[in-house]
């Protein structure tokens, strides 16, 4: 592998450059080729590796930070590498390395609406987002707990692109000498009875050191008095003297610049100080632990979790507050449990993943170069709701593909809808005047996304062309020379409507799957005392669930119709229950029908709830089209009534669990059906338990582990060398 590294401004001393350094080195250990562009560099060259030092022009450091990047640019296309790594962010990246917070959020937060007017910003927002768009091709490396998160939340990218790292401490910061930090002490004239705080970083401003000035201040006298504070690191001191001579503390700072023998200065230490404005990462802090010097930081420190979870020194929370950070301080200094922190840092540093950086990161960036990424499955659901039968499997059915290892993304429209944790949504723009029209953008749409992701198999949920697996008991349009034979669990047939994203395609219907979701039938959310006491039914009352997004499609007419219809006795013990919205207005026809305090819609409620508080299952489609709740129904006992049209009606056959109409049914058999079933509490008690016999079968169920089993092996069949869906 040929691995090219970028940053801006590489010194010996500067976090991101040890980190480059480390990451390079354990390339060059696999045998890996290095070449390192840099804008600026201090210090020696980089052994076995080849230095590119490209300066720019520019009185302003985002000018000359843009010029760098084309000139970067320019060059790997004249000469190319297999990866382009980025240890700042700027375009053309294929890895970065997230050494830094995110800019966009810093700049919401700290800074006023005016900066977001100059060129600096601009600059510096344009280089993040052509990193973190959702568009973006470019793999991040995170370095903290959180970091992800932070720039999720304003760029919406996909967790696939993210690999986490662990911390990289080097593990020579704690192996000084106790010699070589009294030596320090002797040089510098630390009383052995004198505290040594410590302050390591360059970037005076960003790591606090303002902060760490007011707090040395603020201590009581008998304290202030025996502590020196010591300084270390490349940054430009002035600022910050004039505050400590304000602060009538200067004779108590030294500011000795940056230097090699940090081990030595951490072995010196009493403690060590790092209340940041930012930090992604915080290095020295873990670095310091480890050496056996208790911590006080701010928990914007992307390793503070660490010394929190540790005990190894105090962190200060967030949003900052100097007082509070005074008096942590003075307790760090003072505390009689200093020795414990000690050693529970020292046990820290014994966890050997805190230095297994450098090889997890080159092992991301072999895998990434070889092309050895899981694919990302792709599920198109654009009209997607909890209610809405045709999405039924999506979350069990995409949870199951996570846990084969596969990246999953679920494009949809409305995101109120919640899917499992670890899988992307994507939320789909849909402005446009007409429903066509906004149909057609969100498949536009989706095609540029999916065109920018990693090669993967589309999933779709919608009678829809141009998808490489189709999900659902949806009948698909067939073409005029018939059926393709079928291959088990995936059916191949083509699509006979013109594809809306790439013309005709070959699709496969994933076929013959179990009805039953999961390995086992999954338990409600809600118990059915709980529910029916929620929408005022007593346990006389006779409850028919309903479910869907639209309930008229699903034939509430006809069962409010059929309701209408019975004999007022049995109609006083009837009431509807409906997870969805009703969809129409009845104009005053439940009134007539003595039903209006009867019928309970909730578009919130889940379906499962629906059917455990109800008596029986009504499904009665207006179409041939899945309920997609009907074996749940079963699986709880619960009697079924629809008819002939609705796929799974089979299974109410072959469970003898319910009433089965003919498809096209007279109004009429709907109503002596109910009827019967309110008349027969016998029946329907037989019912429920052939029904709940039935279902018990473990034969029924396993839907999501089969379905993602079928697409993991289209996936991983077919991602290689797949030709593009969207050219």
């Amino acid at each position: 592998m040929h691995v090219a590294f970028t940053i801006f401004k590489f010194f010996p001393h500067g976090g991101s450059a040890r980190d480059l350094a480390k990451i390079a080195a354990r390339c060059r250990e696999r045998g890996h080729q290095v070449r390192i562009y840099a804008l600026e560099w201090e210090g020696p060259d980089m052994p076995g590796t080849q230095r590119v030092v490209m300066p720019a022009r520019g009185i302003r450091s985002h000018v000359r930070q843009r010029r760098f990047a084309d000139r970067v640019a320019d060059h790997v296309a004249a000469h190319p590498v297999d990866l382009l790594v980025g240890m700042n962010k700027m375009p053309g990246l294929d890895v970065y390395y997230a050494a830094d917070s995110c800019f966009e959020d810093k700049a919401r937060i700290q800074r006023p609406c005016i900066y977001r007017l100059t060129n600096r910003y601009r600059h510096y927002a344009e280089f993040e987002r052509t990193v973190f768009a959702p568009d973006s091709p470019t793999r991040i490396l995170t370095i903290a707990p959180g970091q992800q998160a932070a720039f999720t939340t304003v760029y919406g990218t996909p967790s696939y692109r993210f690999h986490s790292l662990p911390p990289g401490i080097e593990r020579d910061r704690g192996a000084a000498t106790v010699e070589a930090g009294r030596a320090i002490r002797r040089e510098f004239g630390v009383g052995d009875t004198e505290i040594l705080l410590l302050f390591v970083g360059s970037g005076f401003v960003k790591k606090g050191l303002d902060r760490v000035l007011r707090g040395v201040a603020a201590l009581a006298s008998p304290v202030r008095d025996r502590v020196r504070l010591f300084v270390v690191g490349d940054d430009k001191a002035e600022r910050f003297q004039r505050l400590a001579r304000r602060l009538r503390i200067a004779a108590r700072v030294r500011f000795v610049g940056g230097r090699d023998d940090v081990a030595a200065w951490l072995q010196a230490a009493d403690a060590l100080a790092l209340p940041a404005y930012d930090e992604a990462a915080g290095m020295v802090i873990l670095e310091a632990a480890s050496a056996g010097v208790p911590v006080v930081a701010t928990a914007n420190c992307g390793y503070a979790a660490f010394i929190r979870e540790a005990k190894a020194g105090i962190v200060t929370p967030v949003p900052f507050d100097q007082a509070r950070f005074n008096a942590d301080l003075e307790r760090l200094l003072t505390v009689d449990e200093r020795e414990l922190m000690s050693r529970r840092g020292r046990e820290l540093a014994a966890n050997e993943s805190l230095h297994a950086m450098p090889s997890r990161a080159v092992e991301v960036l072999e895998t990434v170069a070889a092309g050895g990424e899981p694919p990302v499955v792709s599920f198109c659901a654009l009209e997607y709701s909890k209610t809405d039968p045709r999405y039924r499997s999506l979350a069990p059915v995409a949870q199951a593909c996570r846990r084969r290892g596969l990246d999953v993304q679920v494009f949809v429209v409305d995101r109120r809808a919640p899917l499992p944790e670890g899988v992307d949504v994507v939320v789909v723009p849909a402005t446009a005047v007409g429903q066509s029209r906004r149909r057609a953008r969100r498949r536009e749409w989706v095609a540029k996304s999916l065109g920018s992701s990693r090669p993967g198999p589309v999933v779709g949920f919608e009678a829809q062309g141009g998808i490489n697996i189709r999900f659902g008991w949806e009948p698909t349009p067939e073409p005029n020379h018939g059926k393709a034979g079928k291959a088990s669990p995936v059916t191949s047939r083509r699509e006979n409507s013109r594809s809306e994203f790439s013309g005709r395609r070959r699709s496969r219907v994933l076929d013959g799957l179990p009805p039953g979701l999961g390995p086992a039938p999954t338990p409600p959310q809600g118990s059915r005392e709980v529910v029916r006491a929620q929408f005022g039914f007593c346990e006389e009352d006779v409850v028919f669930a309903m479910a869907g997004n639209d309930l008229v499609s699903r034939g509430f007419e006809r069962l409010f119709m059929a309701l209408g219809r019975l004999p007022v006795a049995l109609r006083g013990r009837c009431a509807v229950l409906a997870a969805g919205r009703p969809g129409l207005r009845l104009g005053g026809a439940e009134r007539v029908f003595e039903l209006d305090r009867r019928l309970r819609f909730d578009s919130d409620l889940s379906p499962l709830d629906a059917i455990e508080a109800a008596d029986a299952f009504v499904d009665l489609p207006y179409r041939r089209s899945s309920s997609g709740w009907i074996f749940d129904a079963l699986a709880a006992g619960r009697p079924v009534v629809t008819h002939a049209a609705v796929p799974e009606s089979g299974l109410v056959r072959d469970a003898c669990a319910g009433v089965v109409l003919a498809s096209p049914f007279p109004q009429g058999d709907l109503s002596r059906a109910l009827v019967f079933l309110l008349g027969s509490p016998d029946k329907r008690a037989e019912w429920s338990a052939n029904a709940a016999e039935f279902a018990s079968g473990r034969e029924h169920f396993g839907q999501a582990e089969a379905a993602a089993a079928a697409i993991e092996q289209y996936a991983r069949g077919r991602s290689g060398h797949a030709e593009s869906l969207f050219a």
